[in-house]
């Protein structure tokens, strides 16, 4: 009976290890994604065509997104459309990709200024960041709640409480 509760214990951490890790995987991807974004805007101000400032972006990237612009600057060069690298982008992404994707596809497709697009997509992709974090920061006192009583609270019995008592011991000892 105890194999089993150890062995519940042992999937219910792992699931939630797995949860965090992805979690932490989903704010990265999506924190990139607004820097690149932010580059790209960048780079389309500095006068180069959509095609270009999305080969030149990964030059500008941290790792986890380094390797999938290098891949569709790769394709690129190699001669694939610029709708079909998209696609892919959006494919490997997933959602937080979306809005940067469909605004490449639009300029593309309907010849639209992809530049305001994309400063509009980064002030919404700062704004939600930001209510992220307070969101977090909202939540920190329930987080540190547990240390508090398991680490601050018996210490401070062990070095306030315990003497005390160690001490009032001792003087009735004297008196009997």
């Amino acid at each position: 009976m105890t194999a089993i509760w150890f062995i519940g214990i042992a999937i219910a951490i792992h699931r939630v290890r797995q949860s965090r890790l992805q979690r932490k995987i989903t704010v990265v991807t999506t924190t990139q994604l607004s820097n690149a974004t932010d580059m790209l805007s960048v780079l389309l101000l500095s006068g180069m065509t959509t095609p270009q400032a999305l080969q030149q972006l990964h030059h500008y990237l941290d790792e986890p997104c380094r390797t999938v612009f290098q891949d569709c600057s790769q394709l690129l060069h190699h001669g694939s459309r610029f709708r079909d690298v998209v696609r892919q982008l959006s494919s490997t992404f997933g959602s937080p990709a979306f809005a940067l994707c469909e605004a490449l596809l639009a300029s593309e497709r309907d010849g639209i200024a992809v530049g305001p697009l994309l400063e509009r997509l980064s002030a919404v992709t700062r704004q939600q960041r930001r209510q992220e974090l307070d969101a977090a920061a909202r939540q920190l006192p329930v987080r540190m709640a547990m240390p508090l009583v398991v680490c601050v609270l018996p210490s401070f019995i062990l070095l306030g409480v315990v003497p005390l008592f160690v001490g009032s011991l001792g003087g009735l000892g004297a008196h009997m």
